[in-house]
């Protein structure tokens, strides 16, 4: 069975690539490229799902994947690394789920500490530099045979024929295609930073500096972020360009003498839940739609793209 992914970043590439491996004829077509998506080619990009609970299927899908990146640092595949990452909390709490001492979990010391928080947790994560990986994996699609078309899709339903399956993976683009009425822009602006190598990630999701972030990618780092929802523009603000250097100042003094090398702005896919189901067409194999990941795009990619793969096998028999 021949299968239609339509977008092409983290989420539609990773799709692709799990199905050609499974022995679909699967290619893509996509508005833009994979380093020109809107969200996954601007993203500061850790694993860290946000918001799920370790019996979730989120938190399912991003054990998938955390594993795929993991290989994928060991072996030096481009862009991805495995560093410490430190989450500041104002109060203690219980440990995460995702807290697993094989990567070393600990409670923050006081020297771990930045800008007055009291608590936090530190582990090893994957970080990955978002443009050179998305190289990589479009690289490792088009060594399956797998293309990518570069056009603007219209309508999912007229893809689908008796012998294709279609998979939406558009993103904030699926608000067009689908009409979902979940799905909202959460707009993100993200300064990348060059000059000063960081050691670890820092992330802050509570408190003064929230929501804040630094993640380190050789002797440059991404830093953020907003989370404007509801807001299409992508157009930088320079008023937020300050504030988030200046956070980001706080969370890692050495960023005082960085330099800015550039600034941009994405759009997450924002929605309650992922949408990862199929759509019946009539007289086709259908939709599948994988869609709506928010800021977990990177984080749950792989897992989402394994859960395609079942939805499509089953399709096929």
């Amino acid at each position: 069975m021949s299968v239609t992914v339509v977008g092409a970043g983290v989420i539609g590439l990773t799709s692709a690539i799990r199905l050609r491996e499974a022995g679909f004829d699967a290619h893509i077509v996509a508005a833009e490229l994979p380093t020109e998506t809107v969200a996954s080619s601007v993203a500061g990009a850790v694993w860290y799902p946000r918001g799920s609970s370790a019996r979730s299927r989120q938190a399912g899908w991003g054990r998938v994947s955390l594993g795929v990146f993991a290989e994928a640092a060991e072996t030096g595949r481009p862009g991805v690394a495995i560093r410490d990452m430190i989450e500041l909390r104002q109060q203690a709490g219980p440990d995460p789920w995702w807290a697993n001492p094989d990567r070393g979990f600990r409670r923050c010391e006081p020297a771990d500490l930045r800008g007055g928080y009291q608590h936090g947790f530190i582990q090893a994560t994957a970080v990955i530099d978002v443009v050179p990986h998305l190289e990589y994996l479009t690289d490792q699609f088009d060594e399956t045979g797998g293309t990518i078309t570069v056009e603007r899709v219209t309508s999912l339903a007229d893809l689908a024929t008796p012998d294709r399956l279609v998979v939406n993976c558009t993103g904030i683009g699926a608000t067009e295609l689908t009409g979902d009425p979940e799905l909202v822009p959460i707009r993100g602006q993200v300064v990348r930073l060059g000059g000063v190598s960081i050691p670890r990630v820092t992330i802050v999701d509570e408190g003064p500096l929230a929501y804040g972030y630094v993640m380190p990618h050789g002797s440059e780092c991404v830093v953020g972020g907003t989370r404007t929802v509801g807001e299409w523009d992508r157009t930088p603000d320079d008023s937020v360009t300050e504030q988030l250097i200046e956070k980001a100042i706080i969370l890692e003094p050495a960023l005082a003498d960085a330099e800015i090398v550039a600034v941009k702005v994405g759009l997450r896919p924002g929605r309650d839940s992922v949408r990862l189901e199929l759509e019946a067409v009539a007289g086709t194999p259908g939709i599948i739609h994988n869609y709506g990941h928010g800021g977990n795009g990177w984080s749950l990619s792989w897992g989402c793209a394994a859960e395609v793969v079942g939805i499509a096998e089953t399709m096929s028999e």
